[in-house]
């Protein structure tokens, strides 16, 4: 599900790009009602080749939950943004 999200927003890891990509998978997360081990599993490959994703989901989740990150996932904004 992640993973297809990724690919159809074309969401990047690259270094300047990885918070905003990591904050926006979180809220997405929260919003299907995954924990933090399910996204990290779901990034497991990403995470392999950059230990600053799961520091980021580590040091967010609890911001993002706190936050309601999920509620954007039921805007029209989220929709005209995103693809899901």
């Amino acid at each position: 599900m992640i993973k297809e999200f990724i690919k159809q927003n074309t969401l990047s890891f690259r270094k300047g790009q990885r918070n905003s990509t990591v904050t926006t998978l979180i809220g997405y997360a929260q919003h299907l009602k995954m924990t933090d081990v399910e996204l990290k599993a779901e990034l497991s490959t990403q995470i392999s080749r950059d230990s600053f994703i799961k520091e980021e989901i580590d040091r967010l989740w609890g911001y993002c939950k706190s936050n309601k990150y999920k509620d954007f996932w039921t805007t029209a904004d989220a929709r005209k943004q995103y693809t899901f």
